[in-house]
């Protein structure tokens, strides 16, 4: 490796840096009168788990992200901004609604420099560049993810995996390239093992 080149990290943001998944069920359980729970929460088609169109859980999760101040997943802040001190970070998300991130980044995380990227959507049918072939473009090394679809797809292109223990993917995939890590404690500790 080249003398002061940096290893790059990955970080997406939706149930890996903020706890979308509780928020949004908060907020779909109010509106409907539903008590759907944490732990039913099997997939990230949405519209199928719920029995509600696309259109209608797009703007749900729209106006969820502009109305409701989401809370941050357990150490994400911190430990992201520790990792930062050593490492490039780029956060990669698929997340659909972009009119409010850059700021809620750029007011979490003053202070360390770090790239935003969208990538497509496959819940959504979203086009545009997968996480892996972002991934792969932008020489990321490590990326921390809660989705297995997309864990899988980054591992394929040769990019280490830190899949965070969720609900939807409770058979953590056994890929040489994918490690399941249950919390921020346990990804700084295997990064730190790995660099």
């Amino acid at each position: 490796m080249e003398e002061n080149k940096k290893i790059r990290i990955g970080i997406d943001l939706d149930d890996v840096v903020f706890d979308f998944v509780p928020t949004f069920l908060e907020f779909y359980n109010e509106k409907y009168g539903k008590t759907i729970l944490f732990d039913e929460i099997y997939t990230f088609n949405l519209p199928i788990l719920l029995g509600i169109s696309l259109e209608e859980t797009l703007d749900l999760i729209k106006s969820m992200i502009l109305n409701k101040k989401m809370p941050l997943v357990f150490k994400s802040q911190e430990s992201i901004m520790q990792l930062a001190q050593k490492y490039e970070i780029f956060f990669i998300t698929s997340r659909i609604v972009r009119e409010t991130t850059i700021g809620d980044l750029n007011n979490l995380f003053s202070g360390i420099k770090f790239e935003l990227i969208f990538s497509s959507n496959t819940y959504a049918n979203s086009p545009g560049k997968t996480k892996g072939e972002i991934g792969k473009e932008n020489k990321i090394e490590f990326i921390v993810e809660d989705s297995q679809d997309y864990a899988l797809e980054c591992a394929d292109k040769g990019i280490k995996v830190f899949l965070l223990d969720k609900p939807w993917n409770k058979n953590c995939n056994k890929h040489e390239n994918i490690t399941c890590v249950r919390n921020w404690d346990e990804i700084l500790e295997k990064i730190e093992e790995r660099t």
